[in-house]
């Protein structure tokens, strides 16, 4: 064969194999259209869908009377959608005009977020907004908002039964006191918001998604008396100063039930703010110590032995050689 037609033979080979190279990828195109389409697509949205989890309000602890002495705070944060059909430029003028009487910030810095916000479907306004200001900006009806709960604990009565309740973490999970005994019972169970997440693998909140809502923690009564408690804690603190002592440790019970009425020791601390207090401050001495009452505790025998009848005021024991 000829050099020319060697080179003639070798192009047409090449452009045969060529042109099948498109039948091949539609083809291939069809088969994961028709058999591996739905598989597929289902995947994909698996991958673009996510959830952000709604957390649950904390159970709150109330003294023997009702009075709540550990509570969890509601706070909110307000997110925005502005692509939702019915927002307009002139309606966010108008909402953030009276989202900033409402919180005293400067309508300037929520037009910025706007501008400045890496997602189109998602514009973080602020954090830290109250109950009471969310069933405000609630009652507005604006298109698009997205207000996501936070909660952080909060101790009404600062130090007042701080051993007694304990304190909890950052996550909010129990360290110590009531708060640790008790955690599987006040934690809750968390909800789920669905979000989407875009090419750029960032979560978007979907506005009328799916949402699960949290179960809330229960509440814990506790047979402690506010008023007993601070009785306690004021009289034990005079007294550790009085005598000069280095620590304290007092506890209130019904003889007749047996029921904590008070449990109070010092030096204490304000579980609002444990990380500002030293261990020893945070230490429950009345649980933690073992004490040996010694012959002060010789006391509790002889009126138990007067209250059964068993000996009168009158009686002499005789106790000798020692």
């Amino acid at each position: 064969m000829e050099p020319r037609d060697q080179i003639l033979t070798r192009l047409y080979v090449t452009l045969t194999l060529l042109s099948l190279v498109p039948v091949f990828v539609v083809f291939q195109l069809l088969r994961i259209h028709l058999l591996e389409g739905p598989e597929l697509r289902e995947q994909g949205k698996q991958q673009a869908s996510s959830y952000m989890e709604i957390p649950a309000i904390r159970g709150p602890i109330l003294d023997r009377a009702g009075r709540v002495l550990a509570v969890d705070a509601a706070r909110y944060e307000l997110a925005l959608d502005p692509t939702v059909q019915g927002f307009t430029q002139q309606l966010a003028e108008s909402f953030f005009d009276r989202l900033s009487r409402l919180t005293g910030r400067p309508a300037s810095s929520f037009r910025r977020a706007l501008r400045s916000s890496p997602s189109p479907q998602y514009v973080r306004l602020m954090r830290d907004l109250s109950e009471e200001q969310k069933e405000v900006v609630e009652q507005w009806g604006i298109p698009g908002l997205i207000l996501t709960p936070e909660f952080a604990r909060r101790y009404n009565y600062g130090k007042t039964a701080a051993h007694v309740l304990g304190h909890v973490d950052a996550d909010g999970k129990g360290i110590a006191g009531i708060e640790l005994q008790l955690d599987e019972y006040l934690i809750g169970t968390p909800g789920r918001r669905s979000l989407k997440r875009d090419r750029l693998g960032i979560r978007k909140a979907l506005v009328g998604g799916r949402v699960v809502e949290p179960e809330h923690g229960e509440t814990v009564v506790l047979t402690i008396d506010l008023i007993r408690q601070t009785i306690v804690e004021e009289e034990l603190a005079r007294g550790v100063e009085e005598m000069g002592a280095a620590w304290g440790t007092a506890i209130a019970m019904d003889p007749y039930t047996g029921e904590i009425l008070a449990l109070a020791n010092v030096p204490t601390y304000d579980p609002n703010r444990p990380g500002a207090f030293n261990t020893e401050a945070r230490r429950n001495r009345a649980i933690t110590d073992r004490y040996e009452p010694g012959s002060t505790f010789k006391l509790v025998t002889a009126v138990a032995a007067v209250d059964q009848g068993i000996v009168s005021l009158e009686d002499t024991v005789d106790t000798k050689p020692g």
